[in-house]
């Protein structure tokens, strides 16, 4: 298993955003977490991206503990983290961002590697180099964004909201990225509103509720669920 959660609970402004949470990603999968907003899936996301500190629980990555590790030396054991604000730097242009990504890597080659995988998935990127992040639009800086958690090199990719503020025309794009991403080796554990297209790409799937989790399996029987078909897919 790669990523293992187990009994994961973490206060936000004091009160408890998740608790008790389990969860498990294999490698080679697109795991989906739903949820209301509110449910505590973007909690969940900073408490395995050492964002925010757990009050009790534990993260497994590749057998190793993550938990009580600062960020970046969780981003160094391959873990990547795309906030739902995208944290770009707004006046530096696309190419720096870029580089920033690459900070883990002390050669040149191994900095100036991934660009080519990531100008494969997002080629708009390449077209727009010079420009600053804050000219671009919601879909291309969203388009940034992960293609500088890309930089890092990452066993697993954690998403948070990729689809939202973007035009529908770029949603598609985004969501068949996130398939390019899987399939060129990178796991991917996804936070989505859009729930029909997310379960579409996803293998499996895990529903919060108030901080827990309630429902979990593989995405088509989360799909045919008659609760989640109410609540999140409007049948």
């Amino acid at each position: 298993m790669l990523l293992e959660v187990d009994g994961l609970s973490t206060a936000y402004q004091g009160l408890l955003a998740i608790q008790g949470v389990s969860l498990d990603v294999s490698e080679g999968e697109i795991v989906v977490v739903a949820g209301a907003n509110g449910a505590g899936k973007s909690t969940l996301l900073k408490s395995i991206a050492g964002l925010e500190r757990p009050r009790d629980g534990t993260v497994r990555f590749d057998g190793g503990r993550l938990d009580g590790l600062p960020g970046h030396l969780i981003t160094a054991r391959g873990v990547a983290y795309v906030p739902e604000n995208k944290r770009l730097f707004p006046r530096l242009s696309v190419a720096d961002n870029l580089r920033l990504g690459s900070y883990l890597h002390r050669s040149r080659a191994d900095r100036e590697a991934p660009l080519e995988r990531v100008f494969a998935l997002f080629p708009r990127l390449k077209e727009r180099l010079p420009q600053r992040a804050a000219t671009l639009s919601g879909g291309e800086q969203q388009m940034l964004a992960i293609g500088r958690a890309l930089m890092t090199r990452p066993r697993l990719l954690m998403l948070d909201e990729p689809s939202q503020g973007i035009m529908p025309k770029l949603v598609d794009e985004i969501f068949a990225a996130v398939v390019a991403i899987r399939d060129a080796g990178v796991t991917v554990l996804l936070v989505e509103q859009r729930l029909a297209e997310s379960l579409a790409i996803a293998d499996r799937a895990y529903v919060l509720q108030t901080g827990r989790v309630i429902l979990s399996g593989p995405a088509a029987q989360v799909r045919d669920d008659p609760e989640v078909r109410r609540a999140y897919l409007g049948i």
